[in-house]
């Protein structure tokens, strides 16, 4: 090995420990600005998520917004819920989690659903609303009765 060069398992293990600093500073930031929003923004664990949708199981997919799927389940103490988890580029996953918390954690209408909390563990990044029995407010409003 000439010099100047590094063998490639120190470079994936500095790497690794580079995108694991980045990640952990990243997931700080995001629970501190997740506990300074008003109204009642809960953090839960992945763990937690995987449980309620069944290991994020197809029969609990409702559907997808924009290329985001969101998924029905029941947390432990039997509420339902609606869980959108957000796709993986990790930079604008932390502005998108932020901008939707900040946006929507404390509005209260009866046509719009309510953000109960988000996980923001690792590289999820979920977040976690009221259910709506009919999917969707646009499709309770377009299905004919």
């Amino acid at each position: 090995m000439g010099p100047g060069k590094k063998p490639l398992d120190c470079e994936s293990t500095n790497e690794q420990r580079i995108r694991a600093q980045i990640r952990a500073e990243v997931e700080a930031e995001m629970t501190t600005l997740i506990n300074s929003v008003p109204g009642n923004v809960k953090l839960y664990s992945y763990e937690d998520l995987r449980i309620a949708t069944e290991d994020f199981s197809p029969v609990n997919k409702v559907g997808n917004k924009g290329f985001e799927p969101v998924y029905k389940g029941t947390l432990v103490n039997w509420i339902k819920v609606s869980i959108k988890v957000l796709s993986s580029e990790s930079t604008q996953r932390a502005k998108e989690v932020w901008s939707e918390i900040a946006a929507i954690s404390n509005i209260v209408h009866e046509n719009l659903v309510k953000l109960y909390g988000a996980c923001i563990e690792g590289d999820y990044r979920i977040l976690v609303y009221n259910y709506l029995e009919n999917n969707s407010l646009a499709q309770t409003l377009l299905v004919p009765q």
